[in-house]
This record gives structure tokens, sequence and C-alpha cells, in this order.
């Protein structure tokens, strides 16, 4: 497949590695600082580039697009490369609102053309192996869920992430791998919320620096889940304070899930999770040695129904409405 990379920030340095990993080419360029286009070609040894963002999206040389533009822009162009036919890699979050990311997903809908998100944990084996035990039964029922994302000098680096109206901010940045990992693993849906957090700086339309947020989870009626203990609550931390943290636990009454990188593993060669027992004992897994998740989401565009993007779209939008609620009601720590 030919791909245009519609966005040419940090996050694509990792991208354009996972596309020539996965067989394709990145094939052509679009950012709107030409400057900044020159450079980034030239680095990545990609040959065609341009300014024109649409016309990317709508080219007749690319085979898909990927969008790695600030959240903000993600619907305009998403939706435009899905009316031209072209299937979508899009970045999270999703969008920055949830009726942005509900107009994604009547886009594909109508097109008939399978959108993936870039969230790539669940490309992973070892995310489909947590997934097993989590549902197996051998935890017992589940009592917590908590979840921990945050990256540490990113303000430093100036970018869309310093930026609410862009869709900055660590809520949509980090805070969707917290609530969209707690649906993926479990299929546990939040009813309550409690939130509280710190904005970059004093303005309320400010982006959020760190949040935490303790949700009531229970059951999806539409969905298996694992047995639920009536106490079952969620814990989830996101900020750019705290350096280097992608940490997860599912502790029930008869054991534990524990992965301290779970969405991507340190060494790729070694992608491990733990599982403790009531006994005291813990117990190593490893699955998936030198599988490069990325290049598996690449690859899964090609194979992807469009039931299947819709299902894991359904999942993303739940995601958008539950950090739309955690943004409107979380108070500001002082």
């Amino acid at each position: 497949m030919r791909w245009a990379f519609v966005g040419i920030g940090r996050v694509t340095h990792r991208m354009i590695e996972a596309v020539r990993a996965a067989g394709h080419q990145v094939h052509l360029g679009a950012g709107r600082d030409s400057l900044k286009l020159r450079d980034w070609q030239q680095r990545f040894g990609v040959e065609h580039g341009t300014t024109d963002l649409l016309g990317a999206c709508e080219s007749k040389e690319v085979d898909a697009v990927y969008i790695a533009l600030p959240p903000s822009l993600h619907a305009q162009y998403a939706i435009a490369a899905l009316r031209a036919g072209k299937p979508v890699l899009c970045e999270k979050a999703l969008a920055t609102t949830l009726p942005q990311a509900q107009e994604i997903y009547q886009a594909v809908l109508e097109t008939k053309v399978p959108l993936v998100h870039a969230t790539a944990f669940p490309h992973h084996p070892r995310s489909h192996a947590m997934r097993r035990w989590i549902h197996s039964g051998q935890l017992g029922q589940i009592c917590r869920v908590t979840v921990a994302c945050s990256v540490g000098g990113i303000l430093e680096r100036r970018d869309h992430r310093g930026d609410a109206s862009a869709g900055g901010g660590c809520l949509l940045d980090l805070g969707w791998y917290c609530a969209y990992a707690t649906l993926w693993f479990t299929g546990f849906r939040p009813t309550q919320m409690q939130s509280m957090g710190t904005r970059i700086d004093q303005r309320s339309s400010s982006a959020w620096y760190q949040v935490q947020t303790m949700a009531k989870l229970a059951s999806d009626t539409k969905a298996q889940t694992p047995s639920a203990h009536r106490s079952l609550m969620a814990s989830w931390d996101c900020g750019y304070e705290a350096t280097g943290r992608k940490w997860i636990e599912i502790a029930g009454t008869q054991a534990s899930l524990i992965c301290d990188d779970f969405l991507r593993p340190w060494d790729i060669e070694k992608p491990r999770f733990w599982v403790h027992g009531s006994d005291g004992k813990a117990r190593c897994e490893i699955d998936g040695p030198g599988i490069f998740q990325e290049a598996q989401m690449v690859q899964s565009l090609q194979r992807v129904t469009l039931d299947e993007s819709l299902e894991a779209l359904e999942l993303a939008i739940q995601t958008q409405s539950i950090l739309a609620d955690i943004d409107a009601s979380a108070q500001i720590r002082v």
C-alpha cells in the first residue's frame, strides 16, 4: 500500500518505520509548514510532499491515509479521505469533541470505507493474552482496575499538546489510554466518576496538565465481561509530570494481573506481564516477542472488515464520551 502521511509531527517518526516494516511505502507527506516538510522528507527519504492537506487525502497516487494532525483537525481530514475512498489510520484521540468523533463514525458508516484509530496496544498478542486471563475467571471477581499513563517533558516540546483548542492536554492525550484500556480489557463501563486535576495555567480554558479519576464500574449488558465484585472501582491517573508510566493492574479476589508497559513493551523481545496469586507467588507470562505492534496496526488496515472497524470505533466513541464527562466535571486542584 502507498501511504499519505497527513501531518509530519514527532508521532510520525515511529509510524514511518512501522509502515515500512509492514512492507508498505510512505509515498507522500503533507504538512502545513513547507520548510519543516522539506526537512521531514529529507530526513525520512519521502520523495513526494505537499502543503495541500486536502489534496493529499484525495490523491489518486495513494492507497491509504494516516492522519497525524492535532485532534482538532482529525474529523475534517479523516472524513475527506474516507469520502475519497481511502482507508484511514487516524491518531488518537479520535477527535477533540464527542460530536466530531460521531461525525467520523457516521462517515465510515456512509462510505463503507474502514477507519482504524491508532491506539496500538490492541494489535499486540500480549494484550490479547492479558485479556484472556482477565476473562478466564482465574482472577476471581474483579475488584479494581488501575491505569496510570504519564510522560514528562511534554510541554517543553511546544507542540499542540499544550493547546486545549487543538485537542491538547493530558486528558485527551493520555487519559484516552486509561479509559480505552479499561473498556477494551474488561468490558466494564463507568457509571459514576469523580475527578480532580491541574491545568497548565490559571485559565479555565487551559489544557489539562494532570488528572486523576475514580470511577464506579459496572458490567456492560451488551457484552461478555468478567465477574464483577460489588466494590468494583477504577482509578485512572494521567499527566505530564511523572515520567515513563504506562502501567495497568486488574485486581481480583483470587489474583491480580499487572503490566508495567502495556502501551508498548519496554523491550520488544520481552513483552511481559505478571499474575500475582493469593499464595504470594508471581507468575511471569511472555507473549509475542519480537512483534512490532505498530507494524501490525498498519497491516490491520488491509484486512479489517467494515463491521470490525465500526466495532472498534464504537469503543472509541465511548472513550471520547467518558473523557468529555471528565473534562466537564473535574474539580480544579489548587
